[in-house]
Formats: C-alpha cells, sequence, structure tokens
C-alpha cells in the first residue's frame, strides 16, 4: 500500500477475510482463472448495435472471408490473430463511422476538461466517445510497454488501441515493439481448441486496468476457432458472456459498440484522469494530469496499483508548488461507514497531530455531474470512486540510516498510535510495513500543533520537550481506510467492525488473524511484568512524561501488565474462551507493529557487515524465517494455530540465528519484546487495566536499548536488504511505494540489475499477502477457479 503507498489495507464486513488488494497485485502467466458465463450478460453488459449496422457488415465480403479463416484455424493459434484483427477493426470503423460519428454526443476534450466546461456541453452524460476509432492489432509477439510499476510479461494476442493522428499514429505493419499500456482500451486473446483463452483473458483484463487509472471498467474478449466470449472487467469483479458463434453477428457488434457507448451503469472513462505523454515523445511512459477540486495536478507518476476487482486503489505523487503530495484513488463501498478523510480531519480537528497524515481534500469523482460508479447486476452491491489529497509523504523504513534510526521510528509509531485511540478514539487496525513510512515530509499545508500531542522519542532522548513548530514524528501513520471509530466501546458496546477481521496478513494479529481469542497452551503462560527502566532511561522518561504516567503502569507482586493470572485450569481458561466476544483491541495493533519492526530489522543490512554467504547459517535460517512470513495467510476458519508462533516462542539462541552476527543485540531485544507479545492478556482476570500496556512495554524496551546504545548506533546501508529465496511462489506482487523507496535511492542513468535485494523485488516480496478485507480479495488466478462463484461466496459471507 501497500506500501511505498503504503497502504493498504481496506476493510468492510463481519465475515471471514482473505486477501486485499486492494491488492496491489497483478496476475503473471503462470496463473489462470475461471468465470462462469452469464446468459443474461448480452443483455445486462452491452449495448446492442442498430439493426442496420449489423446488415451492413454481415453483408460485406471481406467479413465473411475473415469468419470462414477463423473458422478453418484448427492447432495454430498465430493462425488466428491477423484474420481475428482485421475483422475486428472493420466492424469497429463500420460502427464509429456509420453510426457513432452522426450522434449528437458531445465528445469532451481530455485535456480541456473542467467543471466549467462541463457545464457548457449539450450531453454531459455522453462522456464514452472517443475521438477516433478502434483498430485492433496483432500484437502477439510484444510485451505491451510501460506497466507503471515493476514488470509484467503479458504478450496479449491482439489489442484493440485508438488510431492516432499522423505522425505519433501505432503502425499497422507489427515494426512496433510493444504498444504502451495506457494506449490500450480493449485486449483479444485467441486460442484454438485445447487451450483456455478465457482465463487468459481475464489476467490480462486485471493488469490492463490496473496500468489504466481511467479505466473504470473495461471490455475484453476470448475468441476461439467456432465461438467467441465477451468478458466485463469493473471494481465490483469479472463477468463473463456465455460462447456465441461467429455468425451472430449482433453479438459481435454489441462488443464493439460498446467499446464506444456501453450500457447504462458501465462507465468506461474516468475523463478527470489523463495520460500525458512526453514532449516529442509518441508512445513515452506517460505521467498523468488529474483534475481535482483542490485543483489540476499535472505530472503526477503512479507509485502504488491496487486491485481493480476490489477497492482498485491507485495512488499518484505529485507536485504542488516545492513540496509533493499524494492522490489517492480508491473504489469505496457505498455501504462502508468510516470515511478516510472523514476521519483524517476528526484526527487534526484540534490541531496538528504529528505523525499522522493529513488530508487536504477529498472527493467522489463524477464524470460531469454524475459520481463514478459500479454495481452488481442486482444493485446489491455498490462501489463509488473516491479521490482524496494528502500533504503528507515519507521513505520506507528500509531506508533507515541506522537501527537506532528505525527503533527511533519504531518508537514514535507506538506513541502515535496510542495517542491516536486515547484522545481521537480511532483505531487504525492496520499496521504494516506498508503504513508505517518514517521521515515524513510535509507539503505546504500548515496546521497548528495539538494541545495534546504527546512527547516524542526525539523530545525523551534530548531531555526536553521541543517547540510545536519543531516537534515532527520521525514516523508517518498512512491510509486509514480501515480505521474505526471507538466513541461506541465507551458505553461497553463493541461496534460490529470491531469485531471482523481485518489487516495485512504478514503482520495481521494472531488473534485477529483467527477471529477468536488466540489460545494455545504457552500463550497462557503470563510471566513477563511491565519492563522497569534503569539509569539515564528512567530519568528521560520521567522528566518528559512524568512519574504519574511510569508508576501508573507498574506491577505488583500479582500482576503481569496490571492484570491477573486466573487461578483455573487450563481447560476452565479455555472453555471461558469460548464464551467470549472477540474484537480489534490496542494490543493487537501493537503487535503488528512489533511484527513490522521484526521484519524490517531482519532485512537490513548493517555497514560492517561482510557479504552474507547465500549457505551460511544466518542465510539458511533467515530463508527458514522470511518463509513463515511471505506465507502467512488469513485462514478463513477460527481457532487456527499460527504457523508464526514458533518465531515469538522459539529460545533465544534459536531466536537470534537468524540475524547477522552485527545484529545480535538488536536480535536479543526483539526477542525481550516477542515475550511480552506472545501471551494471550484478554483471558486474564481482570485483563490489564490499560488498553495501551503493550505500547508501554514495548517503547520502555527500546528507549533502554537506544540509551545504552547511543554510541553503537549500528549504520545500515540504506535500501540495501539481505536477499531471500522466495522462488517457489508464482505470485508476482506489485506495489508501490508511498513517497521516497528503496528504488529512488540508486544513481541516476544507471540501471539496477533486479535482483531479490532490490526495492521491487523487496516490495513484491513483503505484499504477497497483502491487506485483508471482506470485498478487496483479488481471487487466486489458477486453472478452474470460479471467480464468479468466489465473488458471491465472499458477498454472502459479508453479509451474514
Amino acid at each position: 500500500m501497500q506500501r511505498r503507498y503504503s497502504s493498504t489495507a481496506h476493510s468492510q464486513g463481519t465475515a471471514d477475510v482473505t486477501v486485499d488488494e486492494t491488492s496491489g497485485t497483478h496476475a503473471n502467466s503462470g496463473e489462470m482463472a475461471h468465470v462462469e458465463s452469464d446468459p443474461a450478460f448480452f443483455d445486462d453488459h452491452l449495448k446492442a448495435c442498430p439493426r442496420s449496422v449489423v446488415e451492413a457488415i454481415e453483408k460485406r465480403n471481406d467479413v465473411q472471408r475473415w469468419v470462414a479463416d477463423i473458422c478453418k484455424v484448427k492447432r495454430k493459434d498465430a493462425s488466428l490473430y491477423q484474420p481475428v484483427a482485421s475483422l475486428l477493426t472493420t466492424i469497429s470503423q463500420e460502427v464509429f463511422g456509420e453510426s457513432l460519428a452522426h450522434e449528437t454526443y458531445t465528445y469532451v476534450s481530455l485535456i480541456h476538461l473542467h467543471a466549467d466546461h462541463l457545464q457548457n456541453t449539450e450531453d454531459k452524460d455522453r462522456l464514452h466517445l472517443p475521438e477516433r476509432p478502434i483498430i485492433f492489432l496483432d500484437h502477439h509477439s510484444y510485451i505491451p510497454t510501460h506497466f507503471p510499476i515493476g514488470r509484467v510479461d503479458d504478450k496479449p494476442d491482439v489489442i484493440g488501441v485508438l488510431d492516432r493522428e499522423r505522425g505519433c499514429e501505432i503502425t499497422h505493419d507489427g515494426t512496433y515493439e510493444g504498444v504502451p499500456y495506457h494506449c490500450i482500451e480493449t485486449i483479444v486473446e485467441a486460442k484454438t481448441i485445447y487451450d483456455n483463452g478465457q482465463a487468459q483473458v481475464t489476467r490480462y483484463a486485471f493488469n490492463l486496468q490496473q496500468a489504466r487509472p481511467d479505466r473504470p471498467g473495461l471490455y475484453c474478449l476470448s475468441v476461439k476457432p467456432y465461438h467467441f466470449q465477451v468478458v466485463y472487467s469493473s471494481s465490483v469483479g469479472i463477468e463473463a458472456s456465455d460462447h456465441k458463434p461467429w455468425d451472430d453477428y449482433a453479438s459481435l457488434c454489441a462488443y464493439i459498440y460498446s467499446l464506444y457507448d456501453p450500457p447504462e451503469g458501465h462507465v468506461l472513462y474516468d475523463r478527470t484522469i489523463v495520460a500525458q505523454e512526453p514532449a516529442g515523445v509518441p508512445l513515452g511512459k506517460p505521467t498523468w494530469t488529474i483534475e481535482t477540486k483542490d485543483g489540476v495536478y499535472s505530472g503526477a507518476v503512479i507509485i502504488f496499483l491496487g486491485n481493480p476487482w476490489g477497492r482498485g486503489t491507485t495512488v499518484f505523487q505529485a507536485k504542488r508548488k516545492e513540496h509533493s503530495v499524494i492522490i489517492k484513488d480508491s473504489y469505496i463501498d457505498c455501504g462502508r461507514r468510516n470515511d478516510e478523510a472523514e476521519l483524517l480531519q476528526l484526527v487534526h480537528e484540534d490541531g496538528r497531530l504529528p505523525g499522522v497524515v493529513r488530508c487536504i481534500s477529498a472527493e467522489d469523482v463524477k464524470n460531469g455531474d454524475q459520481t463514478i460508479i459500479s454495481q452488481t447486476k442486482d444493485c446489491t452491491f455498490t462501489r463509488k470512486k473516491r479521490r482524496i489529497v494528502l500533504a503528507d509523504i515519507g521513505q520506507e523504513l528500509y531506508l533507515a540510516k541506522s537501527v537506532n534510526d528505525l527503533l527511533m521510528t519504531i518508537y514514535d509509531i507506538l506513541e502515535v498510535h496510542r495517542t491516536l485511540a486515547r484522545d481521537r478514539q480511532i483505531l487504525h487496525r492496520d499496521m504494516s510495513i506498508y503504513n508505517i513510512l518514517m521521515h515524513p515530509v510535509s507539503a505546504s499545508y500548515t496546521s497548528d500543533l495539538s494541545k495534546d500531542a504527546p512527547p516524542l522519542i526525539d523530545d525523551v532522548l534530548q531531555g526536553e520537550l521541543r517547540p510545536p513548530e519543531k516537534r515532527t514524528a520521525r514516523c508517518l501513520i498512512i491510509d486509514l481506510d480501515h480505521a474505526a471509530s471507538l466513541a461506541s466501546t465507551k458505553a461497553g458496546a463493541i461496534p460490529d467492525e470491531l469485531q471482523c477481521r481485518t489487516g495485512t496478513p504478514a503482520y495481521i494479529a494472531r488473534s485477529v488473524a483467527s477471529g477468536a481469542l488466540y489460545i494455545i497452551t504457552s500463550t497462557l503462560n503470563w510471566t513477563q511484568k511491565m519492563p522497569e527502566l534503569s539509569g539515564e532511561a528512567k530519568k528521560l522518561y520521567t522528566k518528559l512524561y512524568g512519574e504519574d504516567r511510569y508508576n501508573k503502569y507498574l506491577d505488583s507482586h500479582d500482576t503481569i501488565h496490571g492484570g491477573g493470572i486466573p487461578q483455573e485450569t487450563e481447560e476452565e481458561t479455555d472453555l471461558r474462551a469460548s464464551g467470549m466476544t472477540f474484537y480489534h483491541q490496542w494490543e493487537h495493533d501493537a503487535e503488528s507493529i512489533f511484527w513490522t519492526m521484526y521484519a524490517a530489522l531482519l532485512r537490513v543490512v548493517p555497514e560492517a557487515s561482510p557479504k552474507e554467504s547465500e549457505d551460511s547459517r544466518e542465510a539458511l535460517n533467515l530463508n527458514a524465517t522470511w518463509k513463515v512470513f511471505h506465507e502467512h495467510t488469513i485462514p478463513r476458519g477460527c481457532h487456527i494455530v499460527d504457523p508464526r508462533d514458533p518465531l515469538l516462542a522459539m529460545p533465544f539462541r534459536a531466536f537470534c540465528a537468524s540475524f547477522l552476527p552485527a545484529m545480535q543485540e538488536v536480535a536479543l531485544l526483539i526477542k525481550c519484546i516477542a515475550r511480552h507479545v506472545y501471551p494471550s492478556y484478554a483471558l486474564m482476570t481482570p485483563p490489564p487495566p490499560h488498553e495501551d500496556h503493550l505500547h508501554e512495554a514495548m517503547q520502555r524496551l527500546i528507549l533502554q536499548y537506544l540509551v545504552d546504545h547511543r554510541n553503537n548506533p549500528i549504520p545500515l546501508v540504506p535500501g540495501k536488504l539481505r536477499p531471500v529465496s522466495c522462488d517457489n511462489d508464482p505470485v508476482i506482487i506489485n506495489r508501490g511505494t508511498y513517497g521516497i523507496s528503496i528504488q529512488d535511492q540508486e544513481p541516476r542513468g544507471q540501471k539496477r540489475q533486479r535482483t531479490s535485494t532490490d526495492g521491487t523485488q523487496v516490495v513484491r516480496e513483503l505484499a504477497r499477502r497483502d491487506s485483508a478485507s471482506e470485498h478487496d480479495v483479488p481471487p487466486p488466478f489458477r486453472e478452474g477457479f470460479d471467480i464468479g462463484r468466489w465473488f458471491l461466496r465472499e458477498r454472502e459471507a459479508t453479509e451474514q
């Protein structure tokens, strides 16, 4: 969000959750999916072409010849490409020239799209008609160029592109070397009898819609020698028609006609966002011009991609005067309770809270007067396009300059998070390596500091509270899409949203992942009392926070984190737990912060470390540990033993074995924190009285370490990561970065070899199981997987 734009988790509903985007995946060539055909597809998702045009097309000798050529193909896919491209181009030009070109629809210039101009158009609802006809090209030998982030190795057989002006046209003779994604309007996959073209075109639709943030919906086509099938992709899912024979010209023309003028409820273009190719470089990598109520931003660059069959989050970085801003587009469930912009307004309404991203503007995205909406056929589920502009940007944790630098960021995250929950009554619920950034930089968007802004780590270590204008946090919390209001919990009620499972799988708390109070025998072993500071660390703490706060969390002889140890058998505790209601608590977010810290410190590379051998003990242990992170999922059932449990429970010596020699003392710190994270505190009688007890314990241990190691910060190589081997995983994740990323650190003009240690690969690995949410789950791309049934099952589960 993820991240990069670390976002991204997005939640809604009360049912089991799996993987989001949101998420931020794209499908690769080894993954396929199947969509059950819908017999009503042509009535529901396509607009019929005028009968006179259809009759004219079916009488053409060249059309009949191409259809005959298509039907003759037996085994060679390549034999289909040119006749299919020629047939579709002819139909497209006929439809455009004879029907749509003479209609009264007003085409709105992409460059001059402004609200005042829209008011003067003759028909504001008709914003689909392109200036030029769509032509179809044989593209099977080439990979489309300029995918926004990372690389996609698709080679679609036939693509539909807009015919362009002379001098920047896409040649028809195949001499181009890949058409840019931003020029592709539709994709056609041609297969012989024995191949699954629908599955492949479904994957292509996923990737194309990621690369085209200006396309709320799009049509694609799967063809075989005897029939064709149309696919429609949008934020509410993907649907497919039944198979139609080639002599069904009305259906074939309906596909082409709908590319220009789709039926009601099928929005193909967002005219507030326009791809702009570099001056003098036709077909070059585009930037984006985006219209917001805050103004028009030019030169915006995509830094994060989400799941187009879910929230479809796309994040851009653009310039606001001399500073960068973030523009975030998402397709929001219209039934959701909390809006990120509203929550951010609440966070900062009494003054700026350092360490939390700020919102400049927010709006529903419209074409003319109409909000861009996607909804299911039965109208039971609706998404609207939402755009927010954010004022702050940060860096990935992997760009830390030293271990102490990273730990100071984690300390501030814990302090800001507990302040957010305590004073603003907002629980984030998706703390992860994507949503925790460091070294924030703000756009020219000023506000006074909140009166209840807490002392932060720089204040504590220097022993003096900085003046408000200088009291910045080392951290930046972003992406409140999953955040929940805690206001109603004061009255004893537990909101439904706190009872659903939300988070990023690698970093989600164990109880949240299982959807129940997490119990295995060892988690009932409460032995770790609240840490007590010593020496200078205690003096600094009490000077800034006061003796009262320090003593507030101290344990008596019979308490652990202020809670009582149950005087009952393990079986009695287990029985009692079965009757208790699970809900997302503060300590769950603290656990997610722990997993984030653990993952980051496991991968960073100290300056003094020699090159790590692939078969060294540390490298082998790292791969085993990282595999647990990398493959962690949110199970559909409850009461599942979390596979990350051994990482918390293993002895000191085994725990430290995954870390480099220079990081051994850091590993001991993480292990000490793990011993506080491990227990199931909710089952204590009574449970800890302070909801931020785990925050306090983690911060005390970090503070003691920072004070004790002031003279040994362990300098790191920013952006360099220990390599891990995840070659057995076919999923390639395509994430971006919210702000300055690892990729941005390489010298200009120098190409980096894409290895497992570079930023792109790291982001892919970390995001493999991304932010989770009932409606934001990218279905697995595997042969025989029924996406239609998957969507139905997930939606029914959410309504339970």
